[in-house]
């Protein structure tokens, strides 16, 4: 029946020593989730940037068409107009 006991005592030991393991290992775990979670936001918002920038370069780069194709037309016209007085 000691022994038996003794058996008891030394099984509770090491599962209270597993237990405490194991909560250091969550604890470490929380905080690593913790912080990919952070980093998912963080990509979330640098998307959001990203395709902000993108959608600001589309319109920035059709701007300047535009006004490149102006500035073509009016330099034809301003050519056009020079060589009708010379």
């Amino acid at each position: 029946m000691q022994e038996k006991l003794k058996q008891l005592e030394l099984l509770v030991s090491q599962v209270l020593a597993r237990q405490k393991e194991l909560q250091g290992e969550n604890t470490a775990l929380k905080a690593k989730l913790r912080s990919l979670e952070d980093g998912v936001e963080k990509l979330k918002a640098v998307e959001s940037e990203l395709k902000d920038v993108k959608e600001w370069k589309r319109n920035t780069q059709t701007a300047l068409k535009r006004l490149a194709a102006r500035l073509d037309k009016e330099i034809a016209k301003a050519q056009e107009e020079e060589k009708k007085i010379v």
